[in-house]
């Protein structure tokens, strides 16, 4: 069976916008791609045909790095919960709901997260879990619902860190180990896996050491939180009389491979260091504007060459808000509205996100040409000026963003997840009350 999808607006994302054009799915691949007047290719019996005129089609976006497990945390009050600084919000709010995380809120929190990652046209994510009572299997209990159930092209890891004790440190050690061996044995392309570390400040130099010596085996990097707040780089100096960059590339976790969210608090000798060694850096705007971190020097970072991309820390579904958010927010940073352009954060969200998905999953993601994985989107996007080749940029920023638009189709590796803007084989208000009743627990269980 193959899928033609028709006479729409189609962004390859390869310096072209076919103004009506035609992709043609079959396997998981596009076969042939191009204005639908020059496509070879016609259906045949048992093909089907997905009529996207007056629709706009765009590669689905990645989100380089997130937390399903935040999901149930929407709406949650907290008595005398009023943090000031990044420390407080983690003890506060966070390491109160994830210790409270049972195997009925994993699979809940992965679903609706899921689900609304679909919604919002995202295709791949990268996922950061952490769930101290429940660590044995939780990845696989993420899997089962994004992955096998939603179609949800997903890299997971488990937070490793040392402040549930040596313990809790090796039972996260294990389950990313176990988990990157259970991804080697699946015969489809949709998971991957990183080794998950929490932060600098909550890992022993024991324990980093214990991961250093598992990373060139597993052929995998790390995915870790750096310089989210300052307390990051103040435990790291006071304690080990280094910053936290060097700390961790003194036990080689910084390479090609690694993915570093956040980093807010860098200075300039470790800014070269990542300049060197190449890692994933993973910008989180909305999220640090939320918990009032800082600001990373995105555009500082992508002049040096760093290979600066984009997530969500888990904070909302929609990743083209997100990436208009970089983008506002570099030009406050740097008290100038020419400081960063859309061609920047084009190369943050269109070139640096897929070359972290396509190093992970080892396929060729991120183009609607010939060749290339079918992860996309169709969007209903009505818009009362031209749409061309020259200007997609400023309509994907300033258009798109802010939610005026519908997603009514997404395909992943070839197979339509949603349709007609309705999730493929899933009782979307039965999971959402589903959801409901497991929230009402877990915050019982937070209160108490």
């Amino acid at each position: 069976m193959r899928y033609f999808l028709q006479g729409g607006k189609v962004w390859t994302n390869d310096e072209e916008l076919l103004d009506e054009g035609t992709l043609v799915i079959e396997g998981n691949q596009i076969i042939e791609a191009g204005e639908s007047s020059e496509v070879e290719l016609t259906p045949e019996d048992g093909d089907e045909v997905i009529d996207c005129s007056g629709k706009l089609v765009i590669p689905g976006t990645v989100n380089g790095h997130t937390h399903l497990y935040s999901t149930l945390a929407r709406g949650l009050s907290l008595p005398d919960y009023s943090p000031e600084n990044l420390s407080e919000v983690l003890t506060g709010l966070w390491w109160k709901l994830d210790r409270n995380l049972n195997r009925e809120a994993i699979k809940a929190s992965a679903l609706i997260g899921g689900i609304e990652l679909i919604k919002n046209g995202v295709t791949t994510i990268f996922d950061h879990h952490s769930s101290p009572s429940h660590v044995e299997g939780s990845l696989g209990l993420i899997e089962e619902e994004v992955v096998d159930k939603l179609g949800l092209r997903s890299s997971l890891c488990y937070e490793v860190t040392d402040r549930n004790g040596e313990e809790g440190a090796h039972q996260g050690i294990s389950e990313n180990i176990d988990w990157l061996s259970r991804v080697n044995n699946r015969e489809d392309d949709l998971v991957a896996g990183q080794f998950g570390l929490h932060a600098s400040f909550t890992l022993s130099s024991e324990t980093l050491k214990e991961v250093s010596s598992y990373m060139e085996d597993l052929e995998t990097g790390i995915h870790i939180h750096l310089a989210e707040g300052r307390e990051d780089q103040e435990n790291s100096l006071n304690n080990y009389g280094t910053r936290v960059v060097n700390r961790l590339d003194n036990f080689g976790l910084i390479d090609k491979r690694a993915i570093l969210a956040h980093g807010l608090h860098l200075s300039e000798p470790e800014k070269e260091i990542l300049v060197e060694r190449n890692p994933f850096l993973i910008n989180n705007p909305r999220s640090n504007m939320n918990n009032g971190a800082g600001v990373a020097d995105v555009k500082g970072l992508l002049d040096r060459g760093v290979r600066v991309g984009l997530g969500n820390d888990g904070f909302g579904f929609n990743m083209i808000d997100e990436f208009r958010d970089a983008l506002l927010l570099q030009k406050i940073y740097h008290g100038s509205s020419s400081a960063m352009g859309l061609k920047d954060v084009s190369k943050m969200a269109f070139d640096h996100n897929y070359t972290l998905a396509e190093t992970a999953f080892d396929v060729k993601l991120g183009k609607l040409i010939s060749g290339y994985r079918a992860d996309l989107a169709v969007v209903d996007y009505p818009t009362p000026t031209p749409l061309r080749e020259e200007n997609f940029l400023g309509h994907l920023y300033f258009g798109l963003s802010g939610n005026n638009y519908d997603v009514e189709t997404v395909f992943v590796d070839g197979s339509p997840v949603m349709r007609d803007s309705k999730i493929v084989g899933v009782d979307e208000e039965e999971a959402y009350r589903e959801a409901r009743r497991t929230t009402e627990k877990l915050w019982r269980r937070i209160s108490s």
